[in-house]
């Protein structure tokens, strides 16, 4: 029996294998008690750790992201290196439009699919088989039997539920590659890595996940349009039970639309072969060679017939958001697609991050769903304060939090971001706004007289209102260490203009800001329960 029924699709975790870091927190809960001393700390001033991160900082900072002559610290790898890093695009090769939310994500994602002329690739840590998803599926199908190449990449282990590894059969029994997954749930038989057989060989890679947000509709052609950012597949990314405030989530997409979708279409690809290669590697076990025969058997006797379980009423609210046309405003700006890969030693995501913190002047607005402060980005906030910049940034409460250990983990350092403010350099500061402040989002204005929304998704940064980052990167151990990410930073005021105000007028409204009160009670909880729900966290920081 699977672990998880078809009801209980509709309130899916993204922090990468959801099922997995539950059990793994369970397991060992008394041990991490035990163990609670052995927490992170930021390096000592004047100590060697110290002062390498310090240069490490100094020499990513040296140049921007999007500046003619940017530069980026590349791969360790020879045969990888910088072959990675995408390019800068123009105003002429690049066309942003925001997505207002999940309802607008989905409509323009969905009318994208089915314009589609050539090519389909999607890729999403968790495409869930709920009705949203069954719906994509079923265009998906329709586009493969027109001859269009139809690609999907999922994460192997973030989509364990019965219904959701049928939907996948069935997308593979039709023709349609699934990479990510397995019959039988036997998808962990590509992802052991065998010394020798395996690239850049590491004992870690079955804890390096692919965290990715694609959806890239013709790609290679001159009518080639995307959509990435926070979103996977499923009903709570696109609000389609606006009824049950837990699945209704807060996220944030960006269609895109120019020759820079040709290296989002690159980076799909890399991805994409990446596990054809080392399925070819492993001889016998090789499983495309046992789905090529099933098709064959399955396209003379008749295809397995696939039935799931849906709400009639959420599949008329899909229905309804499919029809919708959202107006879509599309801005000429100066990006650059970034692709982040521990398993190639790449980390792009984070040095964008950091250059554009260290060159920020006036503000940053930071929405990160699952905020756990490493020690790079802790010092390049406090650095940024004391410069006199507003720092604002909003991330999960435990109480939205799809997974709260994590937030209780994330605030815990709330107080040590917010001692800048009174310190001498930003007591000297001659603007009232300067320094760090922290919102918490708790899904209910305060107009409202209950929550209407469930957990806060997004991943998505301003910088002093002209340059923005928006994508699938969360700030925490997990993204700068493990995960496979993406995202894009465009430079253009009009686009920064309206996720600010998405920011200040709705992120905000549905938060609460922290007093250095509370950030004090966060880090040393009353309670015995909090604390030792934070200390199981702690012991499993660097994996959230």
């Amino acid at each position: 029996m699977p672990w998880f029924s078809a009801a209980d699709v509709s309130a899916r975790g993204d922090p990468v294998a959801t099922l997995p870091f539950r059990l793994l927190c369970l397991a060992p809960a008394l041990a991490a008690v035990l163990l609670a001393g052995c927490m992170h700390a930021p390096p000592a001033p004047g100590s060697e750790e110290s002062r390498a991160l310090e240069a490490y900082i100094d020499e990513v900072a040296a140049s921007g992201v999007l500046e003619p002559g940017a530069r980026f610290i590349g791969s360790d790898y020879e045969d990888v290196a910088t072959r990675g890093l995408f390019p800068v695009r123009g105003p002429r090769d690049c066309e942003i439009a925001v997505l207002a939310g999940g309802e607008d994500s989905f409509a323009v994602r969905m009318n994208a699919l089915k314009m589609a002329r050539s090519s389909v690739r999607i890729q999403a840590l968790v495409f869930t088989g709920d009705e949203s998803g069954i719906r994509i599926a079923e265009v998906l199908k329709e586009k493969k039997a027109a001859g269009l190449d139809v690609r999907v990449i999922v994460d192997a282990f973030s989509n364990p539920w019965l219904q959701t590894q049928w939907l996948y059969f069935d997308l593979k029994q039709h023709g349609i590659e699934v990479e990510g997954y397995e019959a039988m749930a036997l998808q962990w038989l590509n992802e052991i890595p065998i010394p020798v057989l395996t690239p850049h060989f590491d004992p870690e890679q079955l804890d390096k996940r692919f965290h990715e947000k694609m959806w890239i509709i013709d790609g290679g052609t001159e009518h080639a349009v995307a959509v990435t950012g926070g979103l996977n597949i499923g009903n709570e990314y696109f609000r389609a039970d606006p009824d049950n405030p837990d699945a209704t989530w807060r996220d944030q997409d960006v269609a895109v639309r120019g020759s820079i979708v040709d290296d989002m279409t690159r980076a799909f690809d890399r991805n994409f072969d990446y596990f054809v290669d080392i399925k070819k590697s492993r001889g016998i076990f090789n499983t495309n060679l046992y789905w090529e025969a099933t098709r064959s058997v399955l396209d003379a006797t008749g295809r397995i017939p696939v039935t799931y379980s849906t709400d009639p009423g959420i599949v008329r609210n899909v229905a309804a958001l499919e029809s919708r046309r959202p107006a879509t405003t599309y801005r000429p700006a100066t990006c650059r697609f970034l692709q982040n890969r521990p398993r190639q030693k790449e980390t792009y995501i984070q040095q964008a991050y950091i250059k554009l913190i260290e060159r920020a002047r006036h503000e940053v607005l930071i929405a990160n769903a699952y905020f756990v402060p490493t020690a790079s980005m802790a010092r390049v906030l406090d650095a940024a304060a004391r410069r006199c910049v507003a720092v604002r940034l909003v991330t999960n409460s435990p109480e939205t939090n799809d997974l709260p250990e994590i937030s209780l983990v994330g605030r815990g350092y709330f107080r040590q971001l917010l001692a800048v403010n009174a310190s001498p350099d930003v007591a000297a500061c001659d603007r009232e706004d300067a320094g760090i402040r922290i919102w918490q989002w708790v899904g209910q204005g305060e107009d409202e007289t209950e929550r209407s929304q469930g957990t806060m998704h997004s991943k998505y940064m301003v910088v002093d209102g002209t340059t923005s980052l928006v994508g699938s990167y969360n700030l925490d151990p997990r993204s700068e260490r493990l995960n496979s990410e993406t995202a894009i930073v465009f430079r253009d005021a009009g686009l920064a203009g309206e996720l600010r105000a998405a920011f200040l007028e709705h992120d905000l409204r549905f938060s609460r800001q922290v007093t250095p009160e509370q950030a004090a009670r966060f880090e040393a909880p009353e309670s015995v329960i909090t604390r030792f729900r934070k200390s199981i966290g702690r012991f499993f920081e660097d994996e959230l």
